[in-house]
C-alpha cells in the first residue's frame, strides 16, 4: 500500500502510523462515510415569525410530509427512484435504484397549532412559516437545587 501513499505526495508524514491509517481508511471507504448526511435548514427569526428553510432537492411535493404533535413540529421527506433501461429483447441493460429518506424535528412549543404554520416547497427548498407567540410570563419563585 505504500505506492499509493506516494502518489498522493504524503511524504512529510509518511512514517506516522496513524496519518497512514486515516488515509487508507478514506481511500478504501471514502470520505463519504465520515459525513452523515442531514436535511440541511436554516431557521430564521424576523419580526412577527420564524422561517424554516429545508434544502430538500430531488423531492416532490407529494414526498414531503409535516406533522405536529405534542409542541415537536416534524418534517419528513421519502422519495424511491427506479431507473430501467432495457434492451429492443427486454432484456436488462441497466437497473439502478436510489431511496432518500430525511426527517427533522423542532421543538416549537405546546400552544402552537396547525392552522397556525404556513408552508411551501418551491425549486426545491420547503420554507416552513412559523408565528412567533407571545409567551406569559409566570412569576415562579426559582428554587435553587444545592449540588452536593
Amino acid at each position: 500500500m505504500l505506492m499509493p501513499m506516494l502518489w498522493r505526495n504524503d511524504l512529510d508524514d509518511i512514517m506516522d502510523p496513524f496519518d497512514m491509517w486515516d488515509r487508507e481508511a478514506d481511500s478504501f471507504f471514502g470520505n463519504d462515510l465520515m459525513h452523515f448526511d442531514t436535511m440541511k435548514t436554516d431557521v430564521i427569526e424576523e419580526d412577527n415569525d420564524y422561517k424554516l428553510k429545508a434544502d430538500l432537492p430531488g423531492f416532490n411535493k407529494e414526498d414531503i410530509g409535516i406533522d405536529l404533535k405534542g409542541g415537536v413540529l416534524t418534517i419528513k421527506a421519502s422519495h424511491k427512484e427506479n431507473n430501467d433501461e432495457k434492451d429492443s429483447k427486454g432484456k436488462y441493460v441497466r437497473k439502478e435504484r436510489r431511496e432518500m429518506s430525511y426527517h427533522r424535528s423542532f421543538t416549537v412549543g405546546d400552544d402552537m397549532k396547525p392552522e397556525d404554520i404556513n408552508a411551501a416547497y418551491e425549486n426545491g427548498v420547503l420554507t416552513v412559516i412559523l408565528p412567533k407567540k407571545q409567551l406569559e410570563q409566570k412569576n415562579e419563585d426559582v428554587k435553587r437545587i444545592e449540588i452536593k
